[in-house]
């Protein structure tokens, strides 16, 4: 049996537990649930235990599906891996490299069988609740073809092209000890080939300004300043001018 402190349980179900509220111990195997070692305090506490799960709630799947879930929903970037027989030093070398490139990056070691469970079942709020695995058995998702042989998962917090060069930059200098096989950035899924063209992409705040700088010089003042006010002002001028419109709105 492993003993684990909670704390390090960072459940991607937020609503149900936030791993800073946590201070108690327990213990998990594979197939034992242990929710008797604890009372819980808060709402919170309740309602995690309350949750009915494909595996006993502390168990070691019941975390990874957490975790993995946690891992999606909390970053922008995933690029996923082929690692070749990274060694004790090796692997505390990568792991040093990427916290100096910042933004939150840094590896995760993943277990093929249960991302790809998870994936077919990540459009789920739970995807470790109980019927998930059979209800979604059947679904494909574009990433599980990457998960042959040893994967890890490289994470990035925003969506920053320029970290995911200095990424690549990185590994380049690995001597193909890590492999970048394919990325989810947001919503969307690519290739290496596309990884390799949106890498060299500004980010946001780049194109911003440079929609801006361009609807400056095509003269479209009013539209630029429109884009700089805040959205709830946008609204207020929008709703107003509706109800110049159409009195009939006025409450």
């Amino acid at each position: 049996m492993i003993v684990r402190s909670i704390s390090i349980r960072r459940s991607p179900v937020a609503t149900f537990l936030r791993p800073s509220t946590l201070s108690f111990h327990h213990s998990f195997s594979s197939s034992t649930s242990t929710s008797n070692e604890f009372t819980p305090t808060t709402q919170e506490h309740v309602n995690f235990l309350q949750r009915t799960t494909e595996k006993p709630l502390f168990s070691r799947k019941t975390y990874l599906i957490d975790n993995y879930k946690h891992l999606n929903d909390t970053n922008e970037i995933l690029l996923f891996v082929h690692h070749n027989n990274l060694n004790k030093a090796e692997n505390k070398k990568i792991r040093q490299d990427l916290t100096k490139i910042g933004g939150g990056t840094k590896l995760t070691m993943l277990k093929n069988t249960l991302y790809q469970t998870y994936l077919k079942s990540s459009h789920e709020q739970d995807p470790a609740s109980k019927g998930m695995t059979h209800k979604n058995r059947n679904r494909n998702h574009p990433l599980s073809p990457l998960f042959v042989g040893p994967t890890a998962c490289i994470s990035i917090t925003d969506c920053e092209p320029f970290k995911v060069q200095q990424i690549l930059k990185l590994l380049k200098s690995m001597n193909e000890k890590l492999i970048v096989v394919g990325a989810k950035v947001e919503k969307s899924f690519m290739n290496r080939l596309q990884i390799e063209e949106f890498k060299d992409l500004p980010n946001k705040q780049g194109l911003q300004g440079q929609l801006v700088g361009l609807l400056t010089m095509l003269g479209g003042v009013g539209l630029v300043r429109t884009l700089e006010t805040p959205g709830h002002m946008v609204y207020l001028t929008m709703e107003q001018r509706a109800k110049d419109l159409d009195p009939s709105k006025e409450e």
